[in-house]
Formats: structure tokens, C-alpha cells, sequence
């Protein structure tokens, strides 16, 4: 049997690995419009501050990875399309590869609005390795002294603590009345904004979007920005402009074919990626989908478009197990999320939008909010508040750091979101009751802490 992997990130290197588990013989093809090794995407920050190391970066272990898996990978080869009728992979320049099992996991790439002057130099997206080191050279320069961020996602927002904390000026630019406006209300969003304006000096322009970009020579020289609502026009100056508005699913890879998207059925129209069930697989049981290009169910049962590493890796593994011949279900994607700045972190997982009614509760030094519907569990957030932390100078891996250095280059906020997760989707099925807040405010975290307790993201029927 031949497989044939489009893309390279967290859901092919998760793919590789389960198939190898169960299948050790059948032919594995990789391709990836990038010449390097699967690295870690929510890294980004990292290599343009320079604080991490290769092998965190190439999290699978570089090029050696597909040795031990026995994988021929192809970088540098972009695939343009599938046809799921011959059953081909189809590369740019009219290559074609034969496959038995199709996984798609191509990712997806950077939104860049339409805005007069976004082809000027200097004006350029953070969503991938090239993108981060381009920024980082053009920072190191010394040419950039000033920035402007369009969005403020949590690629926005984690891009401005670090080029900040490098020295530079920073000005984010948010359509929406506040920031991570998919993963906070605007309740714990001002809370989050308040300490990275007070703490960090960034600027923060909510209601305002991006009208032009202006340059002199080729190059980016002023943002011109405009109230919603109003006719008062502002230039903010730049020698760099990050777009971080947003990713789209690669969904053109099956644009001839008739393998089905995520449609909403009374818009008309595609809301997400490529469908998948529990199983990963899209609407063509020889073609399966994984991360941030597909559209799966989530651990409260609804049909979504979740663009974040772990799902990318629960879904690339359930998909590995199911090509290899096993029947692997998930339990549900998981949607947690956390921004990993460091003066204070944010995180979220579940929806909150349409949420009925909302508790929050405070912990250590998380505020914690709970969003329910028709008493249940439907979604949750958290914001930290600046702490003065202490190293524990018994701990013997400590010894010699300097504690104000360590302290300040920590990105915190994952593993509490994992955390709350777990416990939250225990709740999904069950109404919040008085008992469930009270062991809430007595230490979940703490409690929960411990992985016996964490739920089994996918399982064999």
C-alpha cells in the first residue's frame, strides 16, 4: 500500500508516527512546500527573539525523523491538487503521484486582506518559518524601529510582546472593540490588554482598521488607520508591518473534486475546511484530513473549524491509526488555546459566544471564567495577573541561572489551559451544579493536575 501525506506540520508528523505502530511495511510519501523538517508552528516567537534551540524547534528530530519512520520525504514539492477519481496527488508542474490512502494535512495559510500597499517591503505575515526569520533579520538590522501589528490574535499579540521586548515601539491595530477576540469576551480580553499596555508598552487600537499601507521607495513607511464608525483618519508610523489577520484552510487542494466542506446549510455557504468524521475521514473513505485544513467535531460534539496545534496532532494520529487498517475513534477534538506572552498569560477553550450564562472565579493568580448553556459546561477562560515569582534554588537544574532572566523568558498558559480543559469536557454532560463551583474555587488546578485524571483523546473500537 502506498500513502501519500500532503503537508508537513504537527497532524503529518502525528500521522507517521501512529501508522508506523500498526503498519511497518506499506510505503509512506511526504510532501511539503517547504524545504525543512516538521517543525513546531507555535514557535514562531521563539525564532524571532532567537531563544530556541533546534531541537525544540524541529520538535520530531530534523531530516532524522523520516529515517527511523522509513518515510521518503519530498520538500519543496507543492501540491496543487488532488483527483480522488484516479486517485493522484497532483505537484505544481504537472507532476502526479499515485496513492492507495490520501492523508491532507496542508495546513492553512495566512489571510492578507486586499489593503493598497501590502506589496510594499517591509509589509509581510508571521505564519511560518521563512515569515519569522525574515522578520528577525529585518529586526537584527537595526533598519526597524517602529512596528505596526494588523490583528490581534494570538499571533498578533505574542509577535508584539517579543518585538517589544527587543526594543522596538509596537502599535497593534484590532477591527474588534477588543484583543483575541476569538478566544476572550470582552470582559477578560480589557484585563488581558490592561497589563500588556501597563507591563509591556504596547499600543493597542481597537476599532480601527487598516485603510492603507504608505511607503516612500519601495518601502513601508506609515499605516493609515480609521475609527469604525468615523471619517477621522490616523498614520501610524512603521518600518514594518506584520499582517496577522487570520488563516484560511487549504481547501483549493479538493476544489475539483467532490469531496464535501463545511458548509453552513442556512448561509449557503463554507464556513470551515474539508469535512471530517470521528475518524478523520473526509467524504472519500480513501482520503482522510487532519489539522488546520478540515473541519472536525469537537469534545462537546459540534461540527467545527478548530486552526490549533492540538487538535492538529490528536487528528494526524487518529487518521495514522485508521489508514494503517485499525478503527480509531476520537473523543472529540480539543480546542484549548493559550497565548504564550510573558508578563502574564491568556487561554480559552470551548465557545462563549452564544453562552447563556457565565461564572467567573478566581485562583491563585488566574481569573477563570465559565461560560454555560442550558446549565452545562460550554466553554471557558483565563487571564493571569502579574505575580512576583520565586525560583526554587533547591531545584538543582536552577542552579546558576539568574533568577530575574529565568523568570522574565518563561511562556506560561498551555499547560493551564490543558488542565481546564480536562476537567471542563467532564462537565460537558453534566449540569454545573453549586457542588462542582465550590471544588472549582477549593484548587482545581492543582487537583487536576495530575495526568490520571486527563480523559483519552481517542480510542479502538
Amino acid at each position: 500500500m502506498r500513502v501519500v501525506i500532503v503537508g508537513n506540520g504537527p497532524a503529518a508528523a502525528s500521522a507517521i508516527e501512529a501508522f508506523r505502530q500498526v503498519d511497518k511495511d506499506s510505503e509512506i510519501i511526504v510532501l511539503s512546500d517547504e524545504p525543512y523538517p516538521t517543525y513546531a508552528p507555535n514557535c514562531m516567537e521563539n525564532v524571532i527573539r532567537g531563544d530556541i534551540s533546534d531541537s525544540a524547534l524541529f520538535y520530531k528530530g530534523g531530516f532524522e525523523f523520516y529515517e527511523r519512520y522509513r518515510v521518503d520525504f519530498r520538500p519543496n514539492k507543492e501540491v496543487v491538487g488532488i483527483d480522488n477519481k484516479r486517485k493522484v496527488v497532483i505537484v505544481k508542474g504537472g507532476e502526479e503521484i499515485p496513492y492507495d490512502k490520501c492523508l491532507l494535512a496542508a495546513g492553512a495559510s495566512a489571510f492578507i486582506p486586499p489593503i493598497p500597499g501590502r506589496e510594499l517591503g517591509g509589509v509581510t505575515t508571521a505564519k511560518n518559518l521563512d515569515d519569522a526569520k525574515r522578520i528577525r533579520d529585518l529586526v537584527l538590522s537595526g533598519k526597524v524601529k517602529r512596528v505596526v501589528i494588523v490583528g490581534a490574535g494570538p499571533i498578533g499579540v505574542e509577535d508584539a510582546e517579543t518585538l517589544r521586548s527587543m526594543g522596538l515601539e509596537v502599535a497593534v491595530v484590532e477591527f474588534f472593540d477588543r484583543v483575541l477576540p476569538r478566544m476572550l469576551d470582552k470582559y477578560m480580553a480589557d484585563r488581558y490588554m490592561e497589563i500588556l499596555q501597563r507591563e509591556e508598552g504596547i499600543e493597542f487600537y481597537l476599532n480601527h482598521q487598516v485603510v492603507a499601507i504608505h511607503g516612500e521607495d519601495g518601502w513601508v513607511e506609515a499605516v493609515e488607520i480609521v475609527q469604525n464608525g468615523s471619517d477621522r483618519r490616523k498614520f501610524l508610523r512603521a518600518d514594518l508591518v506584520i499582517l496577522s489577520t487570520g488563516v484560511r484552510p487549504r481547501t483549493h487542494l479538493v476544489a475539483n473534486t467532490d469531496i464535501k466542506l463545511h458548509i453552513d446549510e442556512v448561509r449557503g455557504r463554507v464556513v470551515g475546511g474539508i469535512l471530517v468524521d470521528e475518524y478523520q475521514r473526509t467524504s472519500d473513505p480513501d482520503v482522510y484530513a487532519a489539522g488546520d485544513i478540515c473541519s472536525g467535531i469537537d469534545a462537546w460534539g459540534r461540527q467545527r473549524w478548530i486552526a490549533l496545534f492540538p487538535p492538529a496532532q490528536q487528528g494526524g494520529a487518529v487518521a495514522g491509526y485508521n489508514m494503517a487498517g485499525l478503527k480509531v475513534k476520537h473523543s472529540g477534538l480539543v480546542d484549548y488555546n493559550a497565548v504564550k506572552t510573558r508578563s502574564v498569560p491568556a487561554g480559552s477553550g470551548g465557545l462563549f459566544e452564544d453562552a447563556e450564562e457565565s461564572l467567573v472565579f478566581e485562583y491563585e493568580e488566574y481569573l477563570i471564567k465559565v461560560f454555560l448553556k442550558e446549565g452545562k459546561v460550554y466553554g471557558y477562560q483565563f487571564v493571569g495577573r502579574p505575580t512576583k515569582r520565586r525560583l526554587n534554588h533547591a531545584n538543582p537544574f536552577l542552579k546558576g541561572l539568574d533568577a530575574k532572566v529565568f523568570l522574565n523568558s518563561r511562556g506560561l498558559g498551555l499547560e493551564a489551559s490543558g488542565v481546564l480543559f480536562h476537567h471542563f469536557i467532564k462537565q460537558k454532560d453534566r449540569t454545573f451544579s453549586s457542588e462542582v463551583i465550590e471544588v472549582i474555587k477549593r484548587g482545581m488546578l492543582r487537583s487536576l493536575g495530575n495526568p490520571k485524571f486527563e480523559l483519552p483523546l481517542f480510542h479502538r473500537e
